[in-house]
């Protein structure tokens, strides 16, 4: 992917201001629903210059959202940025629902892409998704955070390297890529994150997961917890494992790693 694009999307983030929020008296939509913006629309005329490489001014990008129906403005909301396997599917799930709203947590799945999209396009769709929702949704930036599933996770991991300043936390589940001999830039960002590491018992990427956690431990990433799912094989986890990586990654007084539980 293009570093100049990278880097100019990021400042985007802080830099805009312009909503398209619904002008309607309920305010900013809740609920379970599909969300598709262009580049134009999101970062205007200029903005979407700074991501030409990777899509066009006017390419539909879509995504899968869950918004709490108690979603409150004076409340900003945390996120959970998902690239999932499959590119028809968010991530989320019904059986998430109340814990989100619990946790005052917005899902955003990105959608078409999936494991076959290009690489470029699915880092750049994770990075420009809280963009997208700051625009009509009032959000924490202490907790935002970049998940994936199997391929997924793999490209979680590699925005959450690169954008440690964006990406706050990360949550990796049935998959894992370490960034191998080259320590990143952002290393030191990284110290003060926090890292979710997910897999089944029966996972056949069990084993690259934990040596992934083990490289981030290795360069004192300390906040960082394995959950292993009991009895399962690659599969997103259910609430109460879910439950499980949220209250770690919000978790901002624990100063030392997490012991490793089953």
């Amino acid at each position: 992917m293009n570093i100049r694009s990278q880097v100019l999307a990021a400042l985007l983030i802080a830099m805009t201001s312009a909503t398209w929020a619904d002008e309607s008296k309920d305010g900013p939509r809740t609920g379970y629903f599909r969300k598709t913006v262009t580049p134009a629309e999101m970062l205007g005329a200029d903005g979407a210059k700074a991501v030409a490489d990777v899509f066009e001014a006017d390419d539909e990008l879509k995504w899968q959202l869950y918004v709490p129906h108690n979603y409150d403005p004076s409340k900003p909301a945390g996120v959970i940025v998902f690239i999932n396997r499959w590119g028809n599917s968010g991530g989320s799930q019904k059986s998430y629902n109340d814990l989100l709203t619990e946790k005052n947590l917005i899902w955003a799945g990105a959608l078409d892409a999936g494991d076959p999209a290009p690489m470029n396009e699915r880092i750049m769709r994770a990075i420009l998704t809280p963009i997208m929702l700051s625009k009509e949704y009032a959000l924490d930036p202490s907790r935002i955070y970049v998940g994936g599933f199997s391929g997924g996770a793999h490209v979680a991991n590699i925005v959450s390297t690169s954008k440690p300043g964006m990406f706050k936390g990360g949550l990796f589940v049935g998959g894992a890529v370490s960034w191998g001999d080259k320590v990143p830039t952002g290393i030191e960002l990284m110290r003060q994150n926090r890292y979710i590491f997910a897999a089944g018992s029966n996972d056949v990427a069990l084993k690259a997961v934990q040596r992934t956690l083990n490289a981030y431990r290795g360069e004192g990433v300390e906040h960082t917890k394995l959950i292993i799912m009991h009895n399962q094989r690659q599969e997103m986890p259910g609430p109460k494992y879910l439950r499980e990586a949220v209250e770690f990654l919000d978790d901002r007084d624990s100063t030392a790693a997490s012991t490793d539980a089953e």
